[in-house]
């Protein structure tokens, strides 16, 4: 009876056998072929040690040909420049691991890309729905992180799509923070950026949309910049919940020929905080250069962008200021001009909407200039704004200059309609641009203590100009 226990139990376990081994070959098979066909996600976790890839640029260079790619990044230092291209990579993810951005660093001092020195932590070229998030990029020769089309054009020839930039720390990079260029789409949000020589947070070249994809930045820290935010020939833009402060201009919406798509159109800007921006990056102890020689010539005489500036409107059309709060900025709280040298003439600010917006904190930390408007194009309008003043002009009343909304049609009583702005208005703007040298724009600010906001802390660079 033993015996023939004994037997029955091998007979069973070699049908089990039979069974499994058939089983658990064909999943493998399974797995294989999905792989082959590029059907099955996968992640690639890179680290300094341990694991199978110790550089970013290695997971991403294995990743091509693997649909929807996840890179995990472990906590370290990472010396590289990371670039991405083609839409082989479509919706690859960059995940820097853990709670804090701080502890994933992509290090751009002396770091090495494909031609020599990295340009930027992240670059993705004609990429949709990358998206990266948690980790930090600093000290780069051009940008923290970049997605860009490499040939922009309008509408379904567009190859920068939904891009989503979160939880990020860009510093000290040479250019941009986080920047995109001639993508339609996207999101930038719960990010920080500071100590660039032009904006920590940039989107230029927009294209032209027949079913516009808005861009959304919110909940965003901007300080120490040239400019918190840059959008050159940028439209389709929300930027909403966000604190802008203690940089020279807190937000530049702007036309220039230097970019495809003019001109700078339909954006919102709302619910904001945009104070203290009197970062004087001219002085030598600023620790930011920045990296424009100037917006262009007078005779002899460079124009600078103006410092000590919450808003400023240039050359922009049909954006929408409200429900902000603007405060101790000692030059001008919001300003609105245009730029009667631009090629076609197509930087005339026109039909710019100020509303609701609460300035100077009740009186307790007021802008120097709450509204600054040069008189040039039409229909921009002011309306509902607490506690508004205005910079006067000779040559026109207040009423004729700032308009309530809204504007009537066709050129106002105190709007030229063209590029050219009011004469008196104009002459205070150039004169204010063309300070030489550019750090004793400082003298003409109007400057009081701060009382406490939160627990941001104001800048004053000093020692400060040798004002005459």
């Amino acid at each position: 009876m033993k015996r023939l226990l004994v037997a029955l139990l091998t007979v069973v376990a070699l049908a089990a056998a039979v069974v499994v081994v058939p089983a658990q070959a064909a999943a493998n098979d399974g797995a294989t072929v999905a792989k082959k066909k590029g059907n099955k996600n996968k992640t690639f976790v890179v680290c300094k040690n341990g694991c199978k890839y110790k550089t970013i640029q290695k997971a991403v260079d294995k990743a091509k040909k693997t649909k929807k790619p996840t890179i995990k990044i472990k906590p370290g230092k990472y010396k590289e420049g990371v670039i991405v291209e083609g839409h082989k990579y479509n919706g690859i993810s960059f995940i820097g691991k853990g709670k804090n951005p701080k502890k994933v660093i992509l290090e751009g001092k002396n770091a090495k890309g494909p031609d020599g020195l990295a340009q930027n932590g992240i670059e993705a070229i004609d990429v949709n729905k990358v998206t990266i998030k948690n980790m930090w990029a600093r000290n780069y020769a051009t940008n923290g992180f970049f997605v860009r089309d490499s040939a922009p054009a309008p509408d379904t020839k567009i190859d920068c799509k939904d891009y989503v930039m979160k939880d990020l720390i860009a510093s000290d990079n040479r250019a941009y923070g986080m920047y995109a260029f001639g993508c339609a789409g996207g999101k930038i949000t719960d990010s920080e950026g500071s100590g660039h020589g032009d904006s920590a947070f940039y989107i230029g070249g927009t294209p032209i949309q027949n079913n516009p994809k808005t861009t959304v930045l919110t909940r965003l820290d901007a300080h120490e910049n040239v400019l918190g935010y840059s959008g050159t020939n940028s439209r389709y833009i929300e930027i909403t919940n966000s604190d802008w402060y203690n940089n020279g201009i807190g937000l530049v919406p702007n036309t220039l020929d230097s970019e495809p798509f003019e001109p700078s159109t339909g954006g919102v800007i709302r619910n904001n905080n945009i104070f203290w921006n009197n970062f004087n990056y001219f002085l030598p102890n600023s620790g930011v250069d920045t990296i424009s020689n100037g917006l262009g010539t007078i005779g002899e005489a460079t124009i600078q962008y103006p410092t000590g500036v919450g808003i400023a409107l240039f050359g922009a059309t049909d954006w929408l200021v409200e429900n902000n709060q603007i405060f101790g900025n000692f030059k001008w709280g919001s300003a609105a001009f245009s730029d009667p040298f631009n090629t076609g003439d197509d930087a005339i600010s026109t039909g710019n909407q100020f509303i609701s917006n609460a300035n100077g904190r009740g009186g307790t930390d007021t802008n120097a200039v709450d509204f600054w408007i040069d008189g040039s194009g039409s229909g921009n309008c002011f309306e509902g704004n607490v506690s508004s003043t205005f910079d006067p002009s000779g040559g026109a009343t207040n009423e004729e200059l700032y308009p309530e909304c809204p504007a009537p049609a066709g050129p106002t009583p105190g709007a030229t309609g063209t590029s050219f702005g009011e004469g008196e208005q104009l002459g205070e703007l150039i004169g204010y641009a063309t300070t030489d040298p550019p750090e004793n724009q400082e003298c003409s600010w109007t400057q009081h203590p701060h009382p406490p906001f939160e627990d941001f802390e104001p800048v004053d660079v000093t020692p400060g100009p040798d004002c005459p």
